[in-house]
């Protein structure tokens, strides 16, 4: 199953670092340009595996161990956080050695950001951080409970949501609070318990879109906070909104975990189709199409226009699938509890299935292309890189770098 969890007690907030980040490489990362959401590349056929590292820090009890920090590559870095670490690391690209740490909290379950010079990243103490890319820590802000998504950074403000429901807007460059927004609980829910996720913030417009643990979806005023539309769209046993929206065309994309995806008109705001599905991960939508990664472990493609289902794929499971990342080879999706998977967008057909070797497979983080390769962090605790069957390859390895906090 997605091991999303319930929302418990957070435990202490721990303390902010007052030293610059320890920064153990000696090669600067480039600055040239904003590091890329994804970069689709040249993955035209099946990949093959290049190298594969454990993650920093120690071992993790395996009933529990659940990764859900989405590598990002920079230059010749790869920029990703670790469940058993207290620190944002960097990582050589082309064999996974650790060249550098950010300091941290607690462990860092959240995507990085990079934007310039800095790259900004949260913690499960309720930390956000601001570095720069050499390891200077620029400033510190704390929330209340852990923080499991990466920030967004729009016209120098940062945007965040909290497994509390608590949104804030930050100053991008100070670190201040501009505004916060605390989403009221569902009081219908038993003993309140709501799934430990939360969803990262969609700025589209001048409006921010924050989606919480009651169903509810709320466009906020980006620079003042003040609320201008809600929506209730989640519904059943988990009503929880913990799949970012994703803004196409005049349509804006939002699913609840249990139930249901909807295509809302971003001027009226209102529905325009739903489906019967939930999802955990956000949806891909390309080319008139929505793919939507179920929470129930199926794939399915829809009409972006209309809602017509025009295929499924099941992935052998019932568990969440990661958002598609589509490349030239397919479309490539991982499932909680199951493989990284390889499916043709066209029709639905699976093309190529790649399961780790071990007992605790599955991803909670989206994969990850850049130029001819494939990025993918698994729940056993290890970063895989596979590339191209054409490209030059070292011979697949498996290294263990023991604690690095």
């Amino acid at each position: 199953m997605l091991l999303l969890g319930l929302l418990a007690a957070h435990g202490a907030e721990g303390t902010v670092p007052d030293r610059a980040g320890r920064w153990l490489g000696d090669r600067a990362f480039p600055t040239e340009r904003e590091a890329d959401d994804t970069t689709t590349g040249s993955l035209a056929t099946p990949p093959v595996p290049a190298w594969t590292v454990r993650l920093p820090g120690p071992p993790l009890n395996a009933a529990s161990h659940t990764e859900r920090s989405r590598p990002v590559v920079i230059g010749d870095r790869i920029l990703v956080g670790s469940a058993s670490g207290q620190a944002l690391y960097a990582l050589d690209l082309h064999n996974g050695a650790v060249v550098g740490r950010y300091p941290a909290n607690a462990s860092v379950e959240a995507e990085p950001l990079v934007v310039g010079d800095r790259v900004y990243f949260a913690d499960t103490s309720g930390t956000t951080f601001c570095y720069t890319l050499d390891g200077e820590m620029v400033w510190s802000h704390r929330s209340n409970a852990p923080i499991l998504t990466r920030p967004t950074v729009v016209d120098g403000r940062l945007y965040l949501t909290n497994v509390d429901d608590l949104g804030l807007a930050l100053d991008a460059v100070t670190g201040e609070q501009i505004w916060r927004y605390k989403a009221k609980r569902d009081l219908l829910r038993v003993a309140e318990l709501a799934l430990y996720a939360a969803p990262a913030v969609l700025v589209s417009n001048g409006v921010a879109v924050f989606g919480f643990s009651s169903g509810e979806v709320v466009g906020l005023d980006a620079a003042s906070g003040d609320a201008r539309w809600k929506l209730a769209v989640g519904e059943g046993r988990y009503p929880d909104i913990v799949a970012t929206p994703v803004a196409a065309g005049t349509d804006l994309f939002v699913s609840g975990y249990f139930e249901p995806l909807v295509a809302i008109d971003r001027t009226a705001h209102a529905v325009r189709w739903r489906a019967d599905v939930g999802a955990a991960f956000p949806v891909l939508v390309h080319d008139g199409t929505v793919y939507h990664p179920g929470s129930d472990g199926v794939l399915r493609a829809f009409s972006a226009l209309t809602g017509a289902e025009k295929w499924t794929w099941s992935s052998g499971t019932t568990t969440a699938l990661t958002t598609p990342v589509l490349t030239d080879a397919g479309l490539f999706v991982g499932a909680s509890a199951g493989a990284l998977n390889l499916v043709d967008p066209a029709t639905g057909e699976a093309i190529w299935t790649w399961r780790e070797p071990v007992l605790l497979e599955g991803l909670n983080a989206t994969p990850v292309v850049y130029g001819d390769k494939i990025l993918f962090v698994t729940n056993a605790g290890n970063l895989h890189v596979m590339t191209t069957a054409d490209a030059p390859r070292r011979q697949l390895q498996h290294r263990w770098f023991g604690r690095r906090d």
